[in-house]
């Protein structure tokens, strides 16, 4: 018994000290892992033209100064590589350590942070539940802080998704923001007590010094669909209300919300529900479908809605082409391809039709990046067709910057069509097929995109996105949580054609 007992603490403080450091030498075992997961899963990391191997240089030489390394430096360290792909479903994970005596407070900025116009604007909360205020009027902008300008900081150190859209990117980077403290920890510094910010209007500053917080400060956006508190149970709830997600509009305008790309499985009325709501929605002035801040999904509601947007004249409609990561040439179905809707040239899932709107296709489309071919697999086509029912009603899909894998997809797919405008602004773009590895010392999660996922016109999703045909940017009423300014400015613009 006793030594049963003495067993199972050796295991717990094994597993408490695998959530603190490594030995040098194991370290840079799993630095060498790393490398080889990049260089032989990753589909992105192909594309990128960034110095990898002087900085994996760095990277040793550090590790080599040192007896142990702390399995957070390690795994930021990693994140800083995985930076410099556009790949955007990578990331880095680390289990945290259990001492609560050895974690540093989560200390935030001091204010509420979004961004009109392309700049950073600084908010505080008003008493009425989700609206803001200039926390100086006359002074809306964030200049600088601690003496960096506000750029330079966010590349510096809100660094993870420097390379999505530029929307995306200063929309992704304002949420890293918001965990100031743990910025600093990142870049191994010193949390500073207290940060100096200026504050501007274009010509006069205003200069603020003032301590960290211990309370975070949310953005609540108006125009995502993930915040508000209706639609956040959409994508885990199978009962969910589904006639929450239409309405009627003014002026005969019909609208739908698709908080999340949810799979039929989780809730089987839904498939039901979308071909319903397009019928009704038949005569209507134009059908929005709301796509902001949906964080994707499966491609399932993207294949039901294609028989009634893809017209006659333009089926089959080759909405999308991918090249799976691998070192052998794969030129069968795969079922996480299939489960995606792409399909094998050959494929018993294609129709001679398919393939030879493929082939015309084809003679057109071009890859906007160079790759080595020997790395990824033959081409795999998703392929919609039009219906027996057309739905020839006008379709404005509205997006934002948080549209996100399956729904940036979505959006791709439907542009070029005539029936159909991308109405917002670039979406998040993102499609990779993502797989998870575990490295053997540290049990860092390193999440890769293994698929090379390009758009009609050879774009890939990922660090491109989808530019909208209706560029329709928030207004200031819509930062301050009054009202959708986005939406209104969408009716407005229906309702002039």
């Amino acid at each position: 018994m006793t030594k049963y007992l003495l067993g199972i603490c050796l295991i717990l403080f094994s597993n408490f000290s695998f959530s603190q450091s490594i030995s040098k030498e194991q370290a840079l075992e799993d630095i060498d892992e790393f490398i080889a997961l990049l260089e032989t899963e990753s589909s992105y990391y192909q594309l990128s033209d960034f110095d990898f191997e002087a900085r994996y240089t760095q990277i040793r030489d550090n590790i080599q100064k040192k007896d142990s390394v702390r399995i957070d430096f390690l795994a930021y360290e990693f994140e800083k590589i995985i930076a410099e792909t556009i790949d955007r479903h990578a990331n880095i994970r680390f289990k945290k350590s259990k001492n609560k005596s050895s974690n540093t407070p989560d200390l935030y900025f001091p204010f509420v942070v979004s961004s009109l116009n392309g700049k950073v604007v600084v908010l505080r909360e008003k008493k009425s539940k989700n609206e803001y205020q200039f926390v100086k009027k006359k002074y809306p902008y964030l200049k600088s802080i601690n003496g960096i300008l506000i750029d330079d900081f966010l590349e510096k150190y809100a660094y993870r998704r420097k390379l999505s859209p530029k929307q995306a990117q200063l929309t992704d980077a304002l949420l890293d923001l918001k965990r100031t403290g743990k910025l600093y920890q990142k870049q191994d510094e010193e949390i500073p007590e207290k940060i100096d910010l200026v504050l501007t209007k274009g010509q006069k500053d205003f200069e603020m010094k003032l301590p960290l917080s211990r309370e975070k400060h949310d953005w609540f956006h108006l125009g995502s669909l993930r915040y508000h508190k209706e639609m956040k149970t959409f994508f885990r709830d199978k009962n969910f209300d589904l006639s929450q997600l239409d309405q009627w509009l003014t002026d005969s305008i019909a609208y739908l919300a698709i908080p999340a790309m949810q799979s039929y499985r989780r809730n089987t009325k839904l498939e039901a529900y979308l071909k319903n709501t397009i019928e009704k929605s038949r005569n209507a002035k134009a059908l929005i479908v709301d796509l902001r801040g949906n964080g994707g999904g499966t491609r399932e509601i993207l294949n039901t809605l294609s028989a009634y947007f893809v017209q006659p004249e333009q089926s089959p409609w080759v909405a999308n082409v991918a090249h799976v990561r691998s070192d052998q040439r794969l030129n069968e179905d795969m079922s996480s391809m299939r489960g995606r809707f792409l399909f094998n040239y050959d494929s018993e899932f294609l129709s001679d039709d398919d393939r030879e709107a493929i082939d015309a296709f084809s003679k057109n489309f071009e890859a906007k990046y160079n790759f080595d071919k020997k790395k990824f697999s033959s081409p795999f086509y998703m392929v919609l067709n039009s219906g027996e029912k057309p739905f020839k009603t006008p379709v404005y899909l509205l997006v934002n910057e948080e549209s996100f894998s399956a729904a940036s997809v979505f959006t791709s797919a439907f542009k070029g069509l005539p029936n159909v405008k991308v109405a917002g602004v670039t979406t998040n773009g993102s499609s990779g097929r993502s797989v998870r590895f575990y490295l053997k010392n540290s049990n860092i999660r390193v999440k890769l995109s293994t698929m090379l996922s390009f758009q009609r016109n050879g774009k890939t999703l990922d660090g491109n996105g989808t530019q909208p045909d209706v560029l329709i940017e928030r207004r200031e009423a819509q930062v301050l949580g009054q009202k959708d300014t986005q939406l209104e400015d969408l009716i407005e613009i229906i309702n002039d054609n």
